[in-house]
This record gives C-alpha cells, sequence and structure tokens, in this order.
C-alpha cells in the first residue's frame, strides 16, 4: 500500500509540473488539484496507519499465546517438580508408577486449553560422588541425574512451548556420621572420648568433659537447636564435669570450646529464654540465646554449627508430611501386611488390610523387609507373618515348637513328650529335639517361621520363601560341650555326622552353661536340685568339626546343668529308672518333670554304676539393668529386698544365633544336605543377579509374651518402685500417638514389677525355665569372623552383614574383629585385624531397640551368681567392628525418684549408648564404627544405671569406622537421607 502511494504521489507531481510547462493559466483548476493531492496523501496516510495497525495486532496476539503458552509449560514443569521433590523426600528411588504419576498430573488451571507432553528420564547411571558444598560436604553421595521435560501446546491457536529442569538426586548413608541422634545429644565422658567423623543432632547438643578427660571432636559438629556449653540436660552445671571440650577447626587446630561459648546458656539472663518448654513437652533447663554465639562459633570457622537443618529419613518426613503418627522405632518393628494381625492402637488383634497394612514408604524403611532371612517368634500360629487364615493342622504356616513332634500345632498325647523334632538331613544328621516341657506356659503355645525375603520391583510386593524346617534341621541346641571324663553324652548318636547340634543357627536351649555355681532354690528337695554344678578337671574334647572352647572360652571354668535323673540298667530313656532328680514341680509352668523321650545318657564325673541323664533347657540370662529399679544401695538395696532371689524383670530369654556357624551355611557348606534342598544361593541379596552381591541383613522378631502384640513392653513405670506416678522421662510414647500421656502398665499379661510377691524366683529355677514374660532377647555369639567378604578386587561385589531385631542385641565377645595392631588413644580404624584393607573386613551393622555388649569373658551363670554384684560379673578385653543404630532412655530434669547413681534422670550420654553389664575396670573395650540413635528403646527401656550394681565402664577405645566413607562398602540395608539439588532450567527450541 506504501509504494502505491507514493507512485502515484510522483505522478501526479509529474502531471502538475508538465501542465505548468504547458501554459496553463487557471488558477481555480491549480487550487483543486493542490486540494485533491492533499487529501490523497492524508488517505494514504491513513491506509499506512490502519495497515501498521493491523500487522502490530496479529504480532502481539501471538506474542501474547506465547506468553501464555510459556506459562502453561512452566506450571507443566513446576508440577512435575513438585512431584519429583515429593516421591524423593520420602524414597530413595522412584518405581514406574511414581514416574508415570510425574508424567500424569496436569497443571490445573490450564490443563482444558492445552495439550501436555511431559517426560522423566534418569540421564545418567548411578555413582558416587563427594559432596562439596552444603549441609553434606564432605560427605560421599549415592547421585542419580534426572531430567524433567514439559512440552505446552495450545488448543486452539497451536503455539508450543518446551521446557527442561535438570536435578541430582543426592542419598547419603547414614552411617557416614561418626555419631548421628534423631534428639538431643548429651556428652559428659568421664576420660578422654575422641571418637571422631561427622557429629550431628537433630536435637541439641549438651558438652561437658573433665580435666582430667577430655572431649575432642575431629570434624564438623552441628545441631538442629542449639548447644549447651554450662548445663547438661538434665540441669545438672558444667562444673559436675567440666569445660575440656575441643573442637577441630577448618585450619586443622583443635580450640576449646569453653562453657561460656555455647549457643544457649543457663546464664547470663539475656532477654527471653530459648526454651520454652510447651506442655507436654519434657522440659529443658531454662537456658537464654548467647549474645557473643556470632563471634564464639566464628573460631571454629564452620566446624560448629547451631540452628541448622534437620536432616530426616524418608519414614519421618513422611510421617510429618502425612501427619502420621509413626515414630522411628518403626524401622526395627515387625511389618503390617494383608494375611498378618496386629494391634488396632486400642489393644485388639485384628487382621490386617489393604486399609491398614504397611504404606509403601514404611514398609519399604524396615528392617523387617530388608533382602536377606527374617525370623518371628510368637504366641501362636495366628501371630506369625501371613499365618492368620492358616487352619490347623493342615496348612503348614510356621512350626509349633512345644507342641507335638511333627511341629503341625497340635497337642500331644496324655503322656507324650512335647517339642518340635528337627527333620533329620539329608547326610543323617539329626538335631536334638526340643525339650517342649520346659518352654510351654499354660494358655500360651510357641511358634516360629523363618523366611527369605526380598523386594519385586515389578509386582511391587515382598517375596517370601518359608524355609523354617531347613533351618531348624541344622539345630536348635548349643552343642554341649565334651569335658573329657567330667561331662560327655555318651549316646552313640551324638558323636555321628559332625556331632548333632553342632551346625545350630538358632539356639532356644542347652545342656550346660558355664559360670560360678547357681543358687539352688530353697524350695527344692534335698538332693534334687533344678541346676547341678560341675567343675571339670581333664582336658575338654577337640575335634576338626567342632571345637567346646569356641562356644565357651574357658573350658576348665566351673559348669551348671541339669541332671534330670538316672538309671542303674539301659538307656535314660527307657532303661530301669534309679533317682529322678528334676527338683520336683515347678507350678508356676505346671512343670511336672522332663518326659524321659528328652533323657540323654551321659557320663558326669567318676563312673558309679549308673547311667546319669541330662535333658536340654532353655537359655536365659540376667540383665540387672532391667531387673533393678535403682542403683544406690542408699535408697534401695537388692540383698536386703530379695535375698537369695532374682527379680522376674531382670530375667531375659534369648535366642542365641551362632554367626559362626550362619557363615557356614552361607559360604554353601550345608548345600547337599538340607532336607528341602535350600541351598546358600536360595538366600537373597540386593543385587540378586549372578554373581550375588550386597550381603544379607538377619532379622529376628521374638514376640513371646507380648500379650497385645505392639512389639513393646508394657512398662513404663520405671523411677521409683512401681509407684504408679508418671514421671517425665517414663512415658515413651509422643504426642499424637497411641498411649500417650498415660503411663503404659500391664502386669496382669505381659509385665512384672520390680519387687512384691509371686515377682521374683530362686536363681536355679530362672536360669533353666521359659516364663510369661515379654522379656526377650537376641544375642549375637561366635562372631568373631561374620559372613560376606569385602571384594577388593571389584569392590562393588563386596557381601556385608546385618542383624536387626526390634528386641534387645546382645553381641558377646569378639564382633567382627579378632584384635589390634596398635593400641592409639584412640586406635585407627585402619589397625583392626582383620585390617581395613584386607577381604576379612566385612562391611557390619547391628539394629535393635537396645545393644548391649557382653565381654569375652561374660557367662550366664556369673548373671544368676552375682545378679547384684558386678564384681562377680568380671569382663576382659574385647574387640568389636560395626555401626549401630539403637535405642536409649529419657533425659529430663532432675527430680525424685530416679534411678539413682551420679547421673540422675539421665540418659548416661553417647559414651554409655552401648550398654553394659560387666566390671570393665581397667579392662578395655575397642569399637570401630558408627553409633546411631534414632529412637527411644521399648522393650528394654529401663533406666541408664551406673556404676554399683550394674556395671563398671570399660576403657573406651572407640574410633569412627571410616570405610563407611566409601559407598561400597556400607553394611546392607543402611538407612539414607536424601538430598535433591536442582542444576539447570533451559527453553528448548529458542
Amino acid at each position: 500500500m506504501k509504494n502505491k502511494v507514493n507512485n502515484f504521489y510522483r505522478c501526479f507531481i509529474s502531471h502538475v509540473l508538465k501542465g505548468r510547462d504547458g501554459n496553463i493559466r487557471n488558477e481555480n483548476g491549480t487550487a483543486m488539484v493542490i486540494a485533491l493531492l492533499i487529501m490523497i496523501l492524508l488517505l494514504g496516510f491513513v491506509a499506512l496507519a490502519i495497515s501498521r495497525t493491523t500487522s502490530e495486532t496479529v504480532a502481539s496476539s501471538n506474542d501474547a499465546a506465547e506468553s501464555r503458552a510459556f506459562d502453561a509449560a512452566h506450571a507443566s514443569l513446576e508440577i512435575m517438580t513438585r512431584n519429583f521433590n515429593k516421591i524423593f523426600e520420602v524414597k530413595l528411588n522412584p518405581d514406574l508408577s511414581d514416574e508415570e504419576h510425574i508424567k500424569t498430573q496436569k497443571p490445573p488451571v490450564f490443563e482444558d486449553n492445552y495439550d501436555f507432553l511431559q517426560d522423566i528420564d534418569q540421564t545418567a547411571d548411578t555413582k558416587a560422588v563427594l559432596l562439596t558444598e552444603g549441609q553434606f560436604q564432605g560427605l560421599t553421595a549415592l547421585q542419580d541425574k534426572w531430567e524433567l521435560n514439559t512440552t505446552a501446546t495450545d488448543i486452539v491457536q497451536g503455539v508450543q512451548v518446551q521446557l527442561k529442569r535438570r536435578f541430582l538426586n543426592n542419598r547419603i548413608p547414614i552411617f557416614q556420621f561418626g555419631i548421628f541422634y534423631d534428639d538431643d545429644l548429651e556428652f559428659h565422658p568421664g576420660p578422654r572420648f575422641n571418637f571422631g567423623g561427622r557429629v550431628h543432632s537433630n536435637g541439641s547438643l549438651f558438652l561437658a568433659s573433665p580435666d582430667n578427660g577430655g572431649l575432642y571432636f575431629s570434624s564438623k559438629v552441628s545441631a538442629k537447636n542449639h548447644v549447651y556449653t554450662d548445663v547438661q540436660k538434665n540441669g545438672f552445671s558444667y562444673a559436675n564435669w567440666g569445660d575440656n571440650v575441643h573442637i577441630r577447626n577448618a585450619s586443622g587446630n583443635f580450640v576449646r570450646l569453653r562453657n561460656f561459648m555455647g549457643s544457649a546458656l543457663q546464664t547470663p539472663n539475656n532477654g527471653s529464654p530459648v526454651t520454652t518448654n510447651p506442655a507436654p513437652a519434657i522440659p529443658l533447663p531454662t537456658a537464654y540465646a548467647n549474645a557473643n554465639w556470632p563471634t564464639d562459633r566464628g573460631a571454629f570457622q564452620g566446624n560448629l554449627l547451631a540452628n541448622q537443618k534437620s536432616l530426616d529419613l524418608p519414614l519421618k518426613l513422611k510421617t510429618n508430611i502425612a501427619g502420621t503418627k509413626l515414630d522411628l522405632v518403626e524401622l526395627v518393628k515387625r511389618g503390617k501386611a494383608v494375611g498378618d494381625v496386629a494391634n488396632d492402637e486400642d489393644g485388639n488383634l485384628v487382621p490386617v488390610t489393604a486399609a491398614t497394612r504397611d504404606d509403601k514408604i514404611t514398609a519399604s524403611e524396615r528392617y523387617y523387609n530388608k533382602t536377606g532371612i527374617r525370623v518371628n517368634i510368637a504366641d501362636s500360629k495366628t501371630k506369625l507373618p501371613g499365618c492368620a487364615a492358616a487352619a490347623l493342622p493342615t496348612n503348614r504356616c510356621g512350626i509349633r515348637l512345644e507342641g507335638k513332634s511333627d511341629g503341625l500345632g497340635l497337642e500331644p498325647p496324655a503322656g507324650e513328650a512335647r517339642g518340635y523334632l528337627p527333620r533329620a538331613m539329608r547326610d543323617g544328621y539329626q538335631a536334638t529335639r526340643i525339650n517342649g516341657e520346659r518352654f510351654f506356659i499354660p494358655g500360651r503355645q510357641m511358634w516360629i517361621k523363618i523366611e527369605t525375603v526380598i523386594y519385586n520391583a515389578v509386582t511391587q510386593v515382598y517375596d517370601t520363601v518359608d524355609i523354617t524346617e531347613d533351618i531348624l534341621s541344622l539345630g536348635v541346641t548349643e552343642r554341649a560341650p565334651m569335658l573329657g571324663t567330667d561331662f560327655i553324652i555318651t549316646e552313640a548318636a551324638y558323636s555321628l555326622n559332625g556331632f548333632p547340634d553342632s551346625r545350630s543357627i538358632i539356639k532356644l536351649q542347652r545342656f550346660m552353661f558355664a559360670g560360678a555355681s547357681v543358687p539352688n532354690t530353697t524350695g527344692a528337695i534335698s538332693g534334687e536340685d533344678y541346676l547341678t554344678g560341675l567343675t571339670p578337671t581333664s582336658v575338654p574334647f577337640q575335634s576338626a568339626n567342632f571345637t567346646s572352647t569356641s562356644i565357651l572360652p574357658v573350658s576348665l571354668s566351673r559348669h551348671n546343668y541339669v541332671l534330670a535323673g538316672d538309671v542303674t540298667a539301659g538307656s535314660c530313656a527307657t532303661g530301669t529308672l534309679g533317682v529322678v532328680k528334676n527338683g520336683g514341680d515347678y507350678s508356676g509352668n505346671s512343670f511336672t518333670g522332663d518326659n524321659r523321650a528328652h533323657w540323654k545318657d551321659a557320663t558326669v564325673g567318676p563312673i558309679d554304676g549308673v547311667t546319669e541323664c541330662v535333658v536340654p533347657f532353655p537359655i536365659n540370662m540376667f540383665d540387672t539393668r532391667e531387673g533393678l529399679y535403682n542403683d544406690t544401695d542408699s535408697v534401695f538395696n537388692p540383698i536386703s529386698v530379695y535375698a537369695a532371689n532374682v527379680p522376674w524383670a531382670g530375667v531375659m530369654s534369648m535366642v542365641d544365633i551362632d554367626v559362626a556357624n550362619l557363615k557356614n551355611f552361607l559360604d554353601g557348606d550345608h548345600n547337599a544336605r538340607m532336607p528341602n534342598g535350600l541351598v546358600s544361593a536360595d538366600i537373597p541379596q540386593p543385587n540378586n543377579i549372578a554373581p550375588k552381591s550386597g550381603g544379607w541383613v538377619f532379622y529376628v522378631s521374638d514376640r513371646r509374651g507380648d500379650y497385645d502384640f505392639d512389639g513393646e513392653y508394657d512398662m513404663e513405670d520405671i523411677f521409683g518402685n512401681n509407684d504408679g506416678v508418671l514421671q517425665p522421662g517414663e512415658d515413651l510414647q509422643k504426642p499424637g500417638q497411641p498411649g500417650f500421656g498415660v503411663l503404659q502398665t500391664d502386669f496382669i499379661n505381659e509385665a512384672v514389677r520390680y519387687t512384691g510377691a509371686g515377682n521374683t524366683v530362686s536363681p536355679d529355677i530362672a536360669a533353666v525355665f521359659d516364663h510369661k514374660y515379654y522379656r526377650r532377647g537376641v544375642r549375637l555369639v561366635r562372631g568373631q569372623t561374620l559372613p560376606g567378604i569385602y571384594d577388593t578386587a571389584n569392590p562393588k561385589n563386596t557381601k556385608g552383614f546385618t542383624v536387626a531385631s526390634e528386641n534387645a542385641v546382645y553381641v558377646q565377645g569378639n564382633y567382627n574383629a579378632s584384635g589390634v595392631a596398635s593400641v592409639g588413644d584412640p586406635t585407627p580404624h585402619t589397625d583392626y585385624i582383620p585390617l581395613s584393607t584386607s577381604s576379612g573386613n566385612i562391611p557390619a551393622s547391628v539394629v535393635a531397640d537396645a545393644i548391649t555388649i557382653l565381654s569375652n569373658n561374660w557367662r550366664d551363670a556369673n548373671s544368676f551368681a552375682s545378679p547384684f554384684d558386678r564384681t562377680g560379673r568380671t569382663a576382659s578385653q574385647t574387640f568389636t567392628r560395626f555401626a549401630m543404630i539403637g535405642g536409649d532412655s529419657l533425659t529430663s530434669l532432675h527430680a525424685t525418684p530416679n534411678q539413682g547413681g551420679d547421673n540422675a534422670r539421665m540418659s548416661g550420654g553417647v559414651h554409655n549408648f552401648k550398654r553394659f553389664l560387666e566390671n570393665w575396670t581397667g579392662d578395655s573395650l575397642f569399637y570401630s564404627g558408627s553409633l546411631v540413635n534414632l529412637f527411644n528403646s521399648r522393650n528394654n527401656n529401663g533406666a541408664f544405671k551406673c556404676c554399683e550394681r550394674v556395671y563398671r565402664p570399660p576403657n573406651r577405645n572407640w574410633v569412627f569406622d571410616a570405610t563407611f566413607l566409601d559407598i561400597n562398602r556400607l553394611p546392607p540395608g543402611t538407612p539414607f537421607f536424601q538430598s535433591i539439588q536442582i542444576t539447570g532450567f533451559q527453553r528448548v527450541g529458542d
């Protein structure tokens, strides 16, 4: 249009000028021409303006459509990012359903006007990366690279915008922290404590140490809340210990943290307290913000931090987001799946439904569901996993241990012996039958189920296989010692095929236990004691297949056994009876004697013309910390109260796990022997395609006596002699959880009072009978060499070993270490033997309600013979190497009643996180590992006690095991933190 106007203008001017040259004289005509010229010019300009406005309107409309499409694409990307973050807040890895959810959820404002193509991709393989910034700086993460892509297309106009966002998903193992507490972390050690490794508390830090000891931190120390330096959590002044605390700064120099340098101080009064103590929280000492904190913390150059972000595991994040009631103790509890029964939070036992089963996050975080083997023991078949609807006796689901010999669940006929007889192995090996008379509790049964477990990523369920018969065929009994001519079972079958019971992994009974003579009940008839003592005088029997000293470290020490009677002719099972010596009836279990089917021919001491008959009996020990409510003689003297008896509260029924025999099985030693054909390769591992790698989690839950079936010992009245008053530090439940604000005590069904009629028992009875209470423990024996291997040639093929339990775990003797190459302060983790560079250094962890260390010198008999005298339970030097997750007790402000000792109302601090029951004075406990506390103990929930009756601490030669900084050397089942980093944003196609 513009060109046409210009051409017309040029032609018109030319015509006018030509007219003038032709002597045209009409002035009026000239004026008209000029007017027409002006009008035409004006029309041209108008047309030009209209044309330009139209073009700009079209362009502007296109820009607006593109802008709206960009907004739609950006909204799509934000929705995808939010859903992506929500997945990784609670999951380590998304599954296909998660990815599909990200792809299909559209932004609600734009979904009617735009088509969206949304996609998510992992763009690089997972690899180990050293983090160089942020809260996890200096730790190694498993890192994935992810990319979100979205294309938004305008349905009407076809305008299209494509956007892209890139992420890093970092998973940080919890065992890369030297010490991690999910709540307040207390330090007040006596001797020097120099553990090493990163330290973090999701609560507050309380720091104190005496001048003759010292507390040293060689890495970054951080807390979500405050750092207290002039007061401990129970309100005691730092002066009770001292302020000899040192933290290494970023320059590598130790700087002393004085009592006036914390972020929160009790004095001076500086404005409003930082501790508001709103009910129902356990009160903290009143403290105020330190006005000099910015300057004081500066001396540590970023290695001492307060008011930091909470570091939360997926289960806690999920709980916080959903507002549910779960506690991190759920990590060690049994799972809930359809086919199980569970406590409905009102105390009722009900079937688990699709609506009440564990959600995916909870199920994946439980050690119960980690890849490996799980063992469950309960009071009925219904309470075993997957057995709620299994009928008796046709549908085998687990095995009844104290019923008929076939284990199907029926009661034996009158006069017939109780107890399951394990199936014979293919080479003829026959394990000892369970002595059911000593396990039987009226109104209760005893069932066990052993399964393999692995998560099936395709079906998104946990695949399990019942292997109970095969594992029990190895034995359920600790092998009877052969003490020369002093004690030997003489039955012919007892010397065949590597000796019966020498292969047992899960041990529930024994023939003998070492230590001092256990006092016999004053109610026993003379000469018919429940226990008989023996001091061997001859050299113990040795063989290539079995060494008695591997179970009984001091073979010539005193021993205790049950002499059921003798026969003057024939065998114990069928011969002519001589004298029956079973101590008479024990009314507590309706016990009227051992059935002769369980009697074993034996030679005990000098030959006297008769055959002695011995029987197996349950494995029990006495835990003084759990048995006493106070450890100060002036407040409570147990000898004057109990006399020769012990309180039932401390009698722990044990499931012993023979780690050496488990290793033999996993190494394939019995592949051709198992009755149902089970081989070691059938036990799954995290990387379950040959060559398998990753190792195994061995999970144990023993809920015998757990009446309400919640996995918790219902006796919170731990301060005072069961006074019935809810004290701060007794209630283990948190706000919103069932039972919060109520003193949980069930003295009728599963718990027992500390004192009073019927609540005590003679030590010999306690040592050889099962009981009705929920006082159960898991013990690891012969664990110096663990299953697995550190593959030095290809570390990704490493196999580790983890034991987990909702019960307390007792680690007896050397564990994953045989000694040290040097003695330092502390000994470096690299000097533990096997050395850290050798294939024998197995990545290991122990995860439990509570963890107690029993030295190489521990004897169960001593715990019954000297229950209230720690000097009768003398420890010896012991070497251990494993990461641990366990529970502790609560600390509250000092008050009466309390548990006694110097640290009233305190949990004992991190230096007593591992529990002790022996007199360690002068002896060292060597420990290399990681100390992680995520919850308060629900089963071994007795208050911390030291140091009159319960124990004296060891010389703590403890160090962080820095091999955990290698992502390939983590124990199986290790929990991870999650950290998402956004690394890029891009518009595609510009």
